[in-house]
C-alpha cells in the first residue's frame, strides 16, 4: 500500500511539473506566469461568466459544470509534458507544430499519470480538443477570456499583433454563446484604443 502511494507521488510530479511550465509569451516578454497559474485564473473566470449567462440567459443553456471543471482541469495538463507555444503571429511556424508536439506526446504521457486520472485526463484533452460538446464550446472561451483578463493592461503581449488578427483569433469562437461576445468586443476594442492607435 505505502509503495502505491509513492509510486502516484512520483507520478502525480509528471501533471504537477505544469506548477513550473510558463506560458511562452511570458516568458519572451518579461511576465512570469505558469500555465498552471492560467489554469486555476480559469476556474474564477468560468464562474464569473458562468454568471453572465445566467443573468442574461438562464433559460437558454444546461451547462454540465462538473464536466466543465474537468474540461478546465484538463485541457493543458499536456504542456507539462511539451511546454507552451505562443499565438503570438510572430511566432506561427511554432505555433503550428504545437498540434503535432501534443499528438506525439500523447502517446507517451498518460501512462506516466496515476491511473486513477488518466483516463479522465484522455477524455478531457480529447473532448477539449474536438470542440463539439457546448462544454468544451464554453470551456474555450473561457480559455480566451482568462488570457485577455490577463493582457488587458500589458500593451506589450500585443506588439505583433494587428486588430484583424485579434478578431480572427477571438470572435469565431463565440457563435454558440453570442450573450458572452460583448466581453470579447469590448477588450478588443481596448486593444484598438491602447495598442494599434
Amino acid at each position: 500500500m505505502i509503495n502505491e502511494v509513492l509510486q502516484d507521488a512520483l507520478k502525480m510530479q509528471e501533471a504537477m511539473k505544469l506548477k513550473f511550465t510558463y506560458r511562452f509569451w511570458n516568458r519572451l516578454k518579461g511576465d512570469k506566469e505558469s500555465v498552471a497559474a492560467h489554469t486555476w485564473s480559469m476556474f474564477v473566470v468560468a464562474d464569473y461568466l458562468l454568471e453572465k449567462l445566467e443573468q442574461s440567459a438562464a433559460w437558454k443553456y444546461n451547462l454540465d459544470i462538473t464536466k466543465v471543471y474537468q474540461l478546465i482541469m484538463y485541457h493543458d495538463l499536456i504542456e507539462a509534458e511539451t511546454g507552451d507555444e505562443d499565438i503570438d503571429p510572430s511566432n506561427s511556424k511554432n505555433h503550428n507544430a504545437k498540434w503535432e508536439k501534443e499528438r506525439q506526446a500523447m502517446k507517451i504521457f498518460p501512462a506516466k499519470l496515476p491511473k486513477e486520472i488518466e483516463n479522465k485526463f484522455i477524455w478531457s484533452y480529447e473532448e477539449y480538443e474536438k470542440r463539439e460538446s457546448l462544454e468544451s464550446k464554453f470551456v474555450k472561451i473561457v480559455d480566451i477570456i482568462e488570457a485577455e483578463f490577463f493582457c488587458c493592461n500589458k500593451w506589450y503581449l500585443f506588439e505583433n499583433w494587428t486588430k484583424e488578427f485579434h478578431r480572427e483569433k477571438r470572435l469565431p469562437y463565440y457563435e454558440d454563446f453570442p450573450e458572452l461576445l460583448y466581453i470579447q468586443e469590448a477588450l478588443i476594442e481596448n486593444a484598438i484604443t491602447k495598442y494599434y492607435s
